[in-house]
């Protein structure tokens, strides 16, 4: 049985890496979504639950791990796999990431194949 079409929410203040990731995103036949500001996470996530979240660390006026360290205790991240995405890949901040349980850590500058492929792993069974 073929998967549907993946739903991928991404929280990414950079306009033109936050494109680079749709372009990627739409030549594999996904679907991107953009949650232009943090603070609106939480309802986009209210409203529709993505297969995948890809969110960059270090958000304008909030950090992403710890804004993902709350949403996991509300349970609204429960069906869906989080990419970290982050200009800083020093070990403390990937482990703390793979401690609120992310799927993923990806260091920019990114690489939008290696991206694709690593979500397609996740879902492939």
């Amino acid at each position: 049985m073929k998967r549907e079409t993946l739903s991928v929410l991404i929280v990414e203040p950079n306009v033109l890496q936050c494109d680079l990731i749709k372009m990627a995103l739409l030549r594999s036949r996904m679907k991107p979504i953009v949650c232009d500001q943090p603070s609106n996470l939480r309802q986009q996530l209210l409203e529709h639950v993505p297969d995948v979240l890809l969110i960059d660390t270090y958000l304008p006026g909030r950090n992403g791990l710890d804004l993902i360290g709350e949403l996991n205790s509300e349970v609204l991240l429960k069906r869906t796999k989080v990419f970290f995405l982050s200009s800083l890949g020093f070990p403390e901040i990937v482990q703390k990431a793979a401690q609120i349980g992310a799927s993923g850590f990806l260091v920019k500058p990114l690489d939008p194949d290696l991206l694709v492929t690593r979500i397609k792993k996740c879902f492939s069974h």
